[in-house]
């Protein structure tokens, strides 16, 4: 295939298309996390290390906002291929969703950690939060109109 023809293709692709590359980045940061051991070997790069210094309950919290982050993500996806923004949100949170069930599974697998109810319930908290987040962005109601109240006497 010329460049020239792969240009042309590239161009037909939609914005919200190439957004696509943002929830799967998040998903594949996500994969990588959770195949770190639960306990650092002798042999681990010096970057593992950074993980293993964050305490469990902090790492629990993070749960939260980034599965925010990717149900926000796959939600501004959804635009190309669904147009009601209710099948949007549900497709959306069901994916993070799914993502969340799906990487505790995955981390059970991994020396030293386990799969967690609370972990999966923190990704669903946390999809959910993400898709109330892009509703309330997209309705315009994050922004605050003053109220004045002009008094008749004075």
């Amino acid at each position: 295939m010329h460049i020239s023809a792969l240009a042309a293709r590239c161009t037909r692709m939609t914005s919200s298309k190439l957004h696509l590359a943002l929830p799967l980045l998040i998903m594949g940061a996500l994969y990588w996390l959770s195949s770190l051991p639960g306990t650092p070997l002798p042999d681990d790069p010096a970057l593992y290390a950074v993980f293993y210094w964050v305490p469990p309950s902090v790492q629990n919290a993070l749960h939260v906002p980034v599965y925010a982050a990717l149900a926000w993500a796959w939600f501004q996806v959804l635009v190309s291929w669904l147009r009601m923004p209710v099948a949007r949100a549900i497709g959306a949170c069901a994916i993070a969703s799914a993502y969340g069930v799906f990487d505790e599974w995955h981390q059970s697998f991994v020396p030293g950690r386990y799969a967690s109810l609370t972990d999966v319930t923190l990704d669903v908290a946390g999809a959910v939060l993400g898709i109330w987040l892009a509703a309330w962005i997209g309705s315009g109601a994050r922004t605050i109109k003053p109220q004045i109240s002009i008094d008749e006497h004075g």
